[in-house]
């Protein structure tokens, strides 16, 4: 597996539950490329720990998982849908408008829960950004939506935001976020 320069995670070990083995390496960093209009964009993804675990919640197990910075409940139904997420962001460039609040990226779409059969509402939060000369995009958080999203009137392609992030000066911040485990 590629490794790259970046301070994140690159690669999430497997967990046991109940004698079964879950595999967590569809989470390990990878390159993603947006070609736009007038230039190509490409970019590190890697993803934290909430993209698979939640405490206290309904389908939270009694196996605990660590980023070396906190330990969180795995959570079954965020498992099954990081098994897709990558597919999701791989496709970032089609379609999907990233909304911004003052404390993070965010976009929602629909999506089949695995556990319940039901079409739901997801929301998958993201920090953007330049680290090392390299764009990267860093997956906080992936879950289903259980309460009414009310989503800002416009929103931005990821197209804008890596323009934005391109332009960042040189020692601009990395969120703490994204340099855990």
């Amino acid at each position: 597996m590629k490794k790259f320069h970046i301070q994140a995670r690159q690669h999430w070990e497997a967990f046991l539950h109940e004698g079964k083995e879950y595999c967590l390496k569809h989470l390990s960093c990878h390159e993603v490329i947006f070609e736009g209009r007038k230039d190509t964009y490409k970019f590190i993804v890697s993803y934290g720990l909430h993209c698979f675990a939640k405490d206290d919640q309904e389908h939270s197990i009694d196996v605990h998982y660590s980023d070396d910075f906190e330990t969180r409940q795995i959570n079954l139904e965020r498992y099954h849908l990081s098994k897709y997420i990558r597919a999701i962001v791989e496709e970032l460039d089609q379609h999907k408008l990233l909304f911004e609040t003052t404390k993070e990226k965010y976009f929602t779409f629909e999506h089949v829960n695995d556990l319940t059969g039901e079409l739901e509402r997801c929301k998958i939060c993201l920090c953007v950004f330049k680290e090392n000369r390299l764009l990267r995009i860093h997956i906080t958080s992936a879950f289903f939506v259980r309460e009414e999203v009310n989503l800002p009137s416009s929103g931005l392609s990821i197209f804008k935001i890596a323009l934005d992030a391109k332009k960042k000066p040189k020692r601009h911040e990395i969120p703490k976020e994204a340099t855990r485990g």
